[in-house]
Protein backbone atom coordinates (compact mmCIF):
# COMPACT_ATOMS: atom_id res chain seq x y z
CA UNK A 1 0.00 0.00 0.00
CA UNK A 2 1.00 3.65 -0.13
CA UNK A 3 3.00 5.55 2.39
CA UNK A 4 1.52 5.97 5.80
CA UNK A 5 0.08 9.38 6.56
CA UNK A 6 1.35 11.30 9.56
CA UNK A 7 -1.00 10.23 12.35
CA UNK A 8 0.33 12.92 14.62
CA UNK A 9 -0.75 15.45 12.03
CA UNK A 10 -4.18 13.86 11.72
CA UNK A 11 -4.77 13.61 15.44
CA UNK A 12 -3.76 17.23 15.94
CA UNK A 13 -6.24 18.36 13.34
CA UNK A 14 -9.01 16.04 14.48
CA UNK A 15 -8.49 17.11 18.07
CA UNK A 16 -9.13 20.69 17.13
CA UNK A 17 -12.70 19.67 16.43
CA UNK A 18 -14.76 19.83 13.29
CA UNK A 19 -14.76 23.47 12.25
CA UNK A 20 -17.58 24.34 9.92
CA UNK A 21 -16.99 27.23 7.56
CA UNK A 22 -18.90 28.56 4.60
CA UNK A 23 -22.28 27.84 6.12
CA UNK A 24 -23.90 29.65 3.22
CA UNK A 25 -24.97 26.70 1.13
CA UNK A 26 -23.37 26.21 -2.25
CA UNK A 27 -25.81 26.40 -5.14
CA UNK A 28 -27.51 23.04 -5.55
CA UNK A 29 -26.67 23.21 -9.25
CA UNK A 30 -22.99 23.14 -8.37
CA UNK A 31 -23.01 19.87 -6.46
CA UNK A 32 -24.06 16.27 -7.14
CA UNK A 33 -27.40 15.00 -5.86
CA UNK A 34 -28.82 18.53 -6.16
CA UNK A 35 -28.16 19.26 -2.49
CA UNK A 36 -26.48 22.27 -0.86
CA UNK A 37 -23.12 21.82 0.86
CA UNK A 38 -20.92 23.59 3.36
CA UNK A 39 -17.13 23.59 3.75
CA UNK A 40 -15.52 21.28 6.31
CA UNK A 41 -12.16 22.81 7.19
CA UNK A 42 -10.87 20.62 10.03
CA UNK A 43 -11.00 16.98 10.98
CA UNK A 44 -9.64 13.69 9.73
CA UNK A 45 -11.16 13.73 6.25
CA UNK A 46 -9.87 17.20 5.26
CA UNK A 47 -6.40 16.28 6.56
CA UNK A 48 -6.42 13.05 4.55
CA UNK A 49 -7.61 14.82 1.41
CA UNK A 50 -4.94 17.51 1.73
CA UNK A 51 -2.27 14.80 1.88
CA UNK A 52 -3.79 13.03 -1.10
CA UNK A 53 -3.84 16.18 -3.21
CA UNK A 54 -0.13 16.61 -2.55
CA UNK A 55 0.46 13.01 -3.62
CA UNK A 56 -1.65 13.51 -6.75
CA UNK A 57 0.53 16.47 -7.71
CA UNK A 58 3.69 14.42 -7.12
CA UNK A 59 2.25 11.66 -9.32
CA UNK A 60 1.46 14.19 -12.03
CA UNK A 61 5.12 15.17 -12.18
CA UNK A 62 6.15 11.53 -12.63
CA UNK A 63 3.49 11.03 -15.31
CA UNK A 64 4.57 14.19 -17.16
CA UNK A 65 8.19 13.02 -17.28
CA UNK A 66 7.15 9.60 -18.56
CA UNK A 67 4.84 11.10 -21.16
CA UNK A 68 7.67 13.28 -22.44
CA UNK A 69 10.07 10.31 -22.82
CA UNK A 70 8.14 7.04 -22.82
CA UNK A 71 11.22 5.04 -23.72
CA UNK A 72 12.99 6.21 -20.53
CA UNK A 73 10.03 5.81 -18.17
CA UNK A 74 10.91 3.63 -15.20
CA UNK A 75 7.42 3.59 -13.71
CA UNK A 76 5.08 0.85 -15.02
CA UNK A 77 2.27 2.48 -13.05
CA UNK A 78 2.79 5.79 -14.85
CA UNK A 79 2.77 4.00 -18.22
CA UNK A 80 -0.49 2.31 -17.27
CA UNK A 81 -1.96 5.64 -16.19
CA UNK A 82 -1.02 7.16 -19.54
CA UNK A 83 -2.65 4.23 -21.33
CA UNK A 84 -5.88 4.73 -19.36
CA UNK A 85 -5.99 8.42 -20.26
CA UNK A 86 -5.12 7.72 -23.89
CA UNK A 87 -8.02 5.27 -24.07
CA UNK A 88 -10.43 8.10 -23.37
CA UNK A 89 -8.63 10.94 -25.13
CA UNK A 90 -9.92 10.34 -28.71
CA UNK A 91 -13.53 10.60 -27.50
CA UNK A 92 -15.73 13.36 -26.15
CA UNK A 93 -18.43 13.78 -23.52
CA UNK A 94 -20.00 10.70 -21.99
CA UNK A 95 -18.09 8.36 -24.30
CA UNK A 96 -14.77 9.70 -23.00
CA UNK A 97 -15.94 9.43 -19.40
CA UNK A 98 -17.24 5.91 -19.99
CA UNK A 99 -13.97 4.71 -21.50
CA UNK A 100 -11.95 5.97 -18.53
CA UNK A 101 -14.44 4.54 -16.05
CA UNK A 102 -14.20 1.11 -17.66
CA UNK A 103 -10.40 1.24 -18.03
CA UNK A 104 -9.93 2.04 -14.35
CA UNK A 105 -12.38 -0.64 -13.24
CA UNK A 106 -10.36 -3.19 -15.21
CA UNK A 107 -7.02 -1.91 -13.90
CA UNK A 108 -7.69 -2.38 -10.19
CA UNK A 109 -8.89 -5.72 -8.91
CA UNK A 110 -11.56 -5.41 -6.24
CA UNK A 111 -10.82 -7.14 -2.95
CA UNK A 112 -13.78 -9.01 -1.50
CA UNK A 113 -14.26 -9.75 2.18
CA UNK A 114 -11.21 -7.71 3.12
CA UNK A 115 -10.76 -4.91 5.61
CA UNK A 116 -11.24 -1.46 4.06
CA UNK A 117 -8.03 -0.07 2.60
CA UNK A 118 -6.44 3.30 3.20
CA UNK A 119 -6.60 6.03 0.59
CA UNK A 120 -3.65 5.80 -1.80
CA UNK A 121 -2.34 7.95 -4.64
CA UNK A 122 -3.20 7.09 -8.28
CA UNK A 123 0.19 5.55 -9.06
CA UNK A 124 0.27 3.55 -5.84
CA UNK A 125 -3.21 2.24 -6.66
CA UNK A 126 -2.02 1.12 -10.09
CA UNK A 127 1.20 -0.37 -8.73
CA UNK A 128 -0.74 -2.41 -6.18
CA UNK A 129 -3.29 -3.43 -8.81
CA UNK A 130 -5.91 -4.16 -6.15
CA UNK A 131 -8.02 -2.14 -3.77
CA UNK A 132 -11.52 -0.99 -2.96
CA UNK A 133 -13.72 1.92 -3.98
CA UNK A 134 -11.20 4.49 -2.74
CA UNK A 135 -8.46 3.31 -5.07
CA UNK A 136 -10.87 3.32 -8.01
CA UNK A 137 -12.21 6.77 -7.13
CA UNK A 138 -8.84 8.48 -6.72
CA UNK A 139 -7.54 6.99 -9.97
CA UNK A 140 -10.64 8.04 -11.92
CA UNK A 141 -10.46 11.52 -10.43
CA UNK A 142 -6.82 11.92 -11.49
CA UNK A 143 -7.37 10.41 -14.96
CA UNK A 144 -10.35 12.65 -15.72
CA UNK A 145 -8.33 15.68 -14.64
CA UNK A 146 -5.43 14.54 -16.83
CA UNK A 147 -7.60 14.01 -19.89
CA UNK A 148 -8.67 17.64 -19.73
CA UNK A 149 -11.90 17.88 -17.76
CA UNK A 150 -12.28 21.04 -15.71
CA UNK A 151 -11.50 20.68 -11.97
CA UNK A 152 -14.86 22.35 -11.28
CA UNK A 153 -16.67 19.49 -12.99
CA UNK A 154 -15.19 16.54 -11.06
CA UNK A 155 -15.90 15.36 -7.52
CA UNK A 156 -15.17 12.34 -5.39
CA UNK A 157 -18.41 11.72 -3.52
CA UNK A 158 -18.59 9.75 -0.29
CA UNK A 159 -22.00 8.18 0.26
CA UNK A 160 -23.73 5.79 2.62
CA UNK A 161 -24.95 2.61 0.98
CA UNK A 162 -28.51 2.13 2.23
CA UNK A 163 -28.43 -1.60 1.46
CA UNK A 164 -25.01 -2.58 2.79
CA UNK A 165 -24.96 0.09 5.53
CA UNK A 166 -21.40 1.15 4.83
CA UNK A 167 -19.63 4.08 3.24
CA UNK A 168 -18.72 4.03 -0.42
CA UNK A 169 -16.70 6.31 -2.74
CA UNK A 170 -17.97 7.36 -6.17
CA UNK A 171 -16.80 9.88 -8.76
CA UNK A 172 -19.24 12.47 -10.09
CA UNK A 173 -18.67 14.35 -13.35
CA UNK A 174 -20.76 17.27 -14.57
CA UNK A 175 -21.60 16.86 -18.24
CA UNK A 176 -23.90 19.31 -20.03
CA UNK A 177 -25.43 20.54 -16.78
CA UNK A 178 -26.12 17.13 -15.24
CA UNK A 179 -24.09 15.03 -12.82
CA UNK A 180 -22.99 11.58 -13.99
CA UNK A 181 -21.74 9.00 -11.46
CA UNK A 182 -18.89 6.51 -11.93
CA UNK A 183 -18.91 3.41 -9.75
CA UNK A 184 -16.30 0.67 -9.36
CA UNK A 185 -19.15 -1.85 -9.22
CA UNK A 186 -20.23 -1.16 -12.79
CA UNK A 187 -19.06 0.22 -16.12
CA UNK A 188 -22.49 1.77 -16.65
CA UNK A 189 -22.72 5.51 -16.01
CA UNK A 190 -25.63 6.59 -13.81
CA UNK A 191 -27.46 9.86 -13.19
CA UNK A 192 -28.32 11.38 -9.83
CA UNK A 193 -31.94 10.29 -9.66
CA UNK A 194 -30.82 6.68 -10.08
CA UNK A 195 -28.28 7.00 -7.27
CA UNK A 196 -30.55 8.47 -4.60
CA UNK A 197 -32.49 5.22 -4.37
CA UNK A 198 -29.44 3.43 -3.00
CA UNK A 199 -27.09 6.07 -1.60
CA UNK A 200 -27.24 8.87 0.95
CA UNK A 201 -24.67 11.58 0.07
CA UNK A 202 -22.25 12.55 2.84
CA UNK A 203 -19.21 14.44 1.52
CA UNK A 204 -17.62 15.76 -1.65
CA UNK A 205 -13.87 16.07 -2.26
CA UNK A 206 -12.59 18.34 -5.03
CA UNK A 207 -9.78 20.70 -6.00
CA UNK A 208 -10.92 23.20 -3.36
CA UNK A 209 -11.24 20.88 -0.37
CA UNK A 210 -13.90 18.93 1.50
CA UNK A 211 -17.58 19.78 1.77
CA UNK A 212 -20.45 18.07 3.54
CA UNK A 213 -23.95 17.75 2.17
CA UNK A 214 -26.52 19.62 4.21
CA UNK A 215 -29.12 17.10 5.34
CA UNK A 216 -32.37 17.88 7.16
CA UNK A 217 -30.78 16.74 10.41
CA UNK A 218 -27.68 18.85 9.64
CA UNK A 219 -25.35 16.04 10.61
CA UNK A 220 -21.73 16.14 9.58
CA UNK A 221 -20.10 12.80 8.87
CA UNK A 222 -16.79 12.46 10.66
CA UNK A 223 -14.02 9.99 9.91
CA UNK A 224 -11.45 9.27 7.23
CA UNK A 225 -13.87 8.56 4.41
CA UNK A 226 -15.23 5.47 2.77
CA UNK A 227 -15.25 2.25 4.76
CA UNK A 228 -16.63 0.07 2.03
CA UNK A 229 -15.58 -0.74 -1.46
Amino acid sequence: MGKQFSWARRIFRAGAGLLLLGLTAQSELQEPFGLPTFVVADGLLPATWEDLREEIEADRAVIARCRARLEDCSSPAALRFIAIVDEGRPHQGLVRIGHINRAVNLSIRGIKNAAPSDWTSPLVALADGAGDCKQHAILKYAALRDVGLSPDSIRIVIVEDKVLHQKHALVAVRDEGRWIFLNNHSSILAEGDQMTKRYTPLNVLDHVGVKAFMSPSFQVQKGSGSDGG
